[in-house]
């Protein structure tokens, strides 16, 4: 027997499928649909089962590195922060602080300058004289 023979008499063999008639579908459809029903997969209106969903949920939560992540922290007793940004704002407070008592001195001097004054030192305003 040839190679082309025992080809030809696989495919005699081959089953042929023909699709459902509609009736049969449906009947199977139905007849699924009951048993899922039954067993507390579907609801009868054919939904699916809140007890089902719950327990074949899958919740999948994932951390993907990447550089775009912003991490802040604050200054608590945790120490967040490194020594050197501590002490660098330490510095940068007492700037401040430096900076609002060289306004206050200097509004103190120029109260006491002439220069800046309306009336001569010693005399009373025009205001008060009247």
């Amino acid at each position: 027997m040839g190679a082309g023979s025992l080809l030809l008499g696989v495919a005699a063999f081959q089953p042929t499928f023909e699709p459902l008639s509609d009736a049969l579908r449906k009947a199977e459809l139905k007849q699924d649909d009951a048993a899922l029903v039954s067993e507390g997969l579907l609801t009868p209106a054919g939904t699916v089962a809140p007890q089902a969903q719950k327990q074949f949920e899958v919740t999948v939560e994932s951390c993907i590195p990447t550089p775009g992540i912003i991490v802040k922290g604050c200054i608590d007793d945790c120490d967040v922060c490194e020594p050197e940004l501590e002490e660098k704002i330490q510095l940068e407070l007492e700037e401040q602080d430096l900076k609002n008592q060289l306004l206050k001195r200097q509004i103190e001097l120029l109260d006491k300058s002439q220069e800046y004054r309306c009336c001569p030192a010693g005399s009373a305003p025009l205001a008060a004289t009247k």
